[in-house]
């Protein structure tokens, strides 16, 4: 994470601790990681990848075929940044501390075992594994996770990104690196909705009626919802594939200039507590909820 977006990201939690009840809770936690990982990159810095190949990338998009970007990822540099964001936990949540040190462990050996470089499927299997065999919660292993995948991607493949034709592009899933969508925006000069990948940040126009995972248009299968009225946030969801995702409608918002829609994504997250407890599953694959809490609110 660079220092511009970092800025960026703690003006948007300022602004979401005002939206969002309950938010101001769990801010300080945020606003640490975030801080965490723009120290971390600014002793490691990174150097973009070279951009794609502009005419080869524009014949891709216009065939309708994502670029499917994987950067491989440092295996030194995962350790370092998820050990930045363990002391940061612990800062921020002594109790929490045997957790980190018993993950730290696992890092240590992730390192040992690896190659010097990994991919993108080695980071969410170390992910799984955390989870599986410590005491690193669900929803907790998803935000530091996807926002480590953030923190890379935008500075690995920002070359590409800004010469990249979203324009022409109708898909479902990030043209850029192929990720599945979480949530998007209504935009605030004209109401249409754009889809903002979670792990690389990239924007795309997307038809208002139309799931993004399964390409359905029927109307009378496709729905939302909100919470007691409030417009800001939308939980979009499909009765054909069962799956959602969330819409922040920018309009309501009064903002100038960029949304980190990452941040307002961590601040709603009772609106995923409610999609899950309707049956409905994240399209992006992200869990932000702890299969305890479905069930206690299932109950």
């Amino acid at each position: 994470m660079d220092k511009l977006l970092y800025e960026k990201c703690q003006e948007e939690i300022t602004r979401c601790n005002r939206l969002y009840d309950g938010f101001s809770n769990a801010s300080p936690f945020i606003s640490a990681i975030c801080s965490a990982a723009c120290e971390y990159f600014k002793e490691h810095p990174l150097t973009p990848l070279p951009a794609y190949d502009q005419g080869e990338a524009e014949d891709l998009i216009r065939a309708g075929r994502s670029l499917t970007l994987n950067p491989p990822l440092k295996a030194k540099e995962v350790v370092g940044l998820l050990k930045s964001f363990g002391k940061a936990t612990v800062k921020a949540n002594p109790k929490l501390k045997a957790t980190v040190k018993e993950i730290n462990e696992y890092l240590d050996q992730f390192l040992l075992d690896s190659q010097e470089e990994v991919s993108r499927k080695d980071v969410f299997n170390l992910q799984d594994l955390l989870i599986k065999e410590t005491e690193l919660e669900e929803d907790l292993a998803t935000f530091l996770f996807s926002f480590l995948l953030y923190s890379f991607y935008r500075q690995y493949l920002q070359p590409t990104s800004e010469v990249l034709r979203t324009d022409l592009w109708e898909g479902g899933d990030c043209p850029l690196c192929g990720e599945k969508p979480h949530y998007g925006l209504l935009r605030s000069e004209d109401g249409a909705k754009q889809l903002e990948c979670w792990a690389c940040g990239t924007q795309w126009l997307h038809t208002r009626i139309k799931c993004p995972y399964c390409d359905n248009t029927d109307m009378e299968k496709l729905g939302y919802f909100t919470v007691e009225d409030n417009e800001k946030v939308r939980v979009n969801y499909c009765q054909k594939c069962c799956q959602y995702y969330k819409i922040f409608d920018v309009r309501k918002f009064h903002a100038d200039g960029d949304v980190v829609l990452t941040i307002h994504n961590l601040a709603s997250l009772d609106y995923d507590l409610l999609a899950r407890r309707e049956g409905f599953t994240p399209g992006s694959c992200l869990e932000w909820v702890n299969k305890d809490e479905i069930v206690e609110a299932q109950d």
